[in-house]
């Protein structure tokens, strides 16, 4: 008997047009694929501007951690580690 490798759940959904709208929170679907229907295909520029802005909104959603620490950010409410030397011998 073998056993199967179990593979974590991915932290980050994929990069993809069905992976980013399964990770979109239902009220902004519609928006997404508002956008995505509008999208000049030829303009690769405004095609990774559109993936990236989509896709940063997916991950947010998955991570409410991360859309916490967002806000505090913007605030200017988030406490950060102190920086480190990365200097040798010191």
């Amino acid at each position: 008997m073998t056993a199967q490798p179990v593979e974590p759940a991915p932290r980050h959904p994929r990069k993809t047009l069905r992976g980013i709208r399964e990770a979109l929170p239902a009220d902004q679907v519609a928006a997404f694929e508002t956008e995505r229907d509008g999208l000049d295909l030829e303009d690769l520029t405004r095609v990774a501007a559109f993936r990236d802005k989509w896709w940063a909104r997916a991950v947010t959603a998955r991570d409410a951690q991360l859309d916490s620490d967002s806000d505090a950010g913007m605030a200017g409410d988030l406490d950060l580690a102190e920086p480190w030397s990365l200097a040798s011998g010191q």
